[in-house]
């Protein structure tokens, strides 16, 4: 991995982080899901695709830098219960989402769908429930804090299917193109 893919990485991995933990606090038209249910699932996509194309170690790297950069402006953007409760849940779900998707990648080598889908619903199901009971379970009504969850993971689980199409388009295709053949050899 360059300096600047590792640079670029953590950059927008800790963009995304702030972004998301500044959008958990509205919600969308009066309903349990908030804004940051929309932007928090891109971070796992962008994990997911390193994860396809450089080792556990580097990929680790950029989680731990994200964080270290995303977490004064979360402080900034968003409540302090908001940010403690992103920071978290990021180190717990992002670290298992890595995890997951090698061990299945491993496991399973041919199967990309399922370490793209399987690592991030399990682990955004986690995020979900330290993020939630963390953020809002002493500032809402218990029942209310359920229905916020619930909401935010059916969203998050629909966008992490919606999500493969891009996982495949950025981290598999490339792997998947057929050898064009000359008369001298291959191309």
């Amino acid at each position: 991995m360059s300096v600047w893919t590792f640079i670029g990485s953590s950059l927008l991995f800790a963009s995304i982080v702030v972004l998301a933990n500044y959008g958990v606090q509205y919600p969308i038209f009066n309903t349990p899901l908030t804004y940051g249910a929309l932007t928090y699932p891109m971070s796992f996509l962008l994990i997911d695709i390193l994860s396809e194309k450089y080792n556990k170690i580097q990929v680790l790297k950029i989680l731990w830098v994200g964080l270290f950069l995303a977490f004064i402006p979360s402080l900034l953007a968003s409540e302090p219960r908001i940010a403690l409760a992103s920071v978290c849940a990021f180190i717990i779900s992002q670290n298992l989402d890595v995890y997951i998707f090698f061990y299945l990648k491993n496991r399973f080598p041919h199967l990309w769908w399922l370490r793209n889908n399987a690592s991030t619903m399990i682990s955004q199901f986690i995020d979900t429930m330290i993020f939630f009971h963390i953020a809002f379970l002493f500032v809402y009504p218990w029942e209310q804090v359920i229905m916020m969850l619930l909401a935010d993971f059916c969203i998050k689980a629909f966008l992490a299917l919606c999500d493969t199409p891009l996982f495949y388009m950025f981290a598999i295709r490339k792997y998947k193109q057929p050898k064009i053949t000359t008369k001298r050899g291959r191309i």
